[in-house]
């Protein structure tokens, strides 16, 4: 045993001096350590499905839009022929114009071909034609804020095919806007066409009462002012007698006195300035009482 380790003891010390290409890390094996480490440190979890860290906010949108609250239904329809409430705002914008309210027009005067006056001008369908261009008057900028009355005047001249505005009487409205007011209806029926108006003599006078009502106003007393129940007198279809009382003078040179309106028999004749007591009517001819007689006169001979 003492000899072996004597043997030990004498053997020579040996250095290994390594080469130069021999102090190089081997490359390959560090590819191999850190394909190992990547496996086990961060694809192995994602494969096995455990997180090793906390939950990121994208995680957390699946979960949040799985546990929101269902969508309320959409609101039900309205029942049909239910009528929806008109906007206020549209409301009050049309009470705030300017209105125009016009009655039925009058025929004050009609002449044949000679030019001759006749007593019955009978009716003239001039109303769908002369209503809703008067009505237009509304927004003839001298209209505007005007509070009043304005009789307007037409001659009709239908072997010319002419139609003339004019002035009527008794307005309440100042002289320079009654003349503005005119311009602007002369300009409102500079292309009516009388073509398609039937009619019997050859010339016509009429009047139209029309009632400015500034912006506000109310239009339901102007209505019954400025022709009373409009719709009934335009149609001319009411045949009931309305009971009336009081006096009126005879317009016209010669007025006929009918025993019935429009057709009846002539009972009277009455010159102009004959005062008559009326007692009845019926549309546009009126029941006239004169010296114990009685009969229908139209509307058109009364100087009321």
């Amino acid at each position: 045993m003492a000899k072996a380790d004597m043997a030990k003891r004498q053997r020579p010390l040996t250095v290994d001096i390594p080469r130069p290409g021999d102090e190089q890390p081997v490359w390959s094996r560090i590819g191999v350590i850190a394909l190992v480490g990547f496996v086990v440190g961060i694809a192995w979890p994602k494969l096995a499905g455990v997180r090793i860290g906390p939950t990121v906010p994208a995680d957390t949108k699946p979960t949040a839009e799985a546990t929101a609250a269902p969508a309320q239904p959409p609101p039900a329809a309205a029942a049909p022929g239910t009528a929806e409430p008109e906007a206020k705002p549209q409301e009050a914008a049309a009470k705030n114009q300017q209105q125009v309210v016009v009655g039925p027009g009058r025929i004050t005067r009609c002449s044949d071909k000679k030019n001759k006056k006749v007593e019955d001008c009978g009716e003239l369908q001039f109303d769908p034609i002369a209503l809703p261009r008067l009505k237009e008057l509304a927004q003839c900028p001298a209209a505007l804020g005007v509070d009043g009355k304005l009789p307007i005047g037409f001659e009709l001249n239908f072997e010319k095919k002419e139609v003339q505005v004019v002035k009527g009487k008794k307005t309440s409205l100042p002289g320079s806007t009654v003349s503005a007011i005119l311009q602007c209806a002369a300009r409102e029926f500079s292309n009516v066409s009388l073509e398609e108006v039937p009619h019997k003599y050859r010339r016509y006078s009429l009047v139209y009462t029309a009632t400015f009502l500034p912006p506000g106003a109310q239009a339901d007393a102007a209505k019954a002012e400025a022709g009373g129940d409009e719709r009934e007198q335009a149609a001319g279809t009411t045949t009931s007698e309305t009971a009336v009382s009081g006096m009126a003078t005879v317009s016209w040179d010669t007025a006929l006195v009918r025993g019935a309106p429009k057709e009846g028999d002539v009972v009277m004749r009455l010159v102009r300035g004959t005062r008559v007591k009326l007692v009845g009517r019926q549309n546009d001819w009126y029941k006239v009482e004169h010296r114990g007689k009685t009969g229908w006169m139209y509307r058109g001979a009364i100087g009321l």
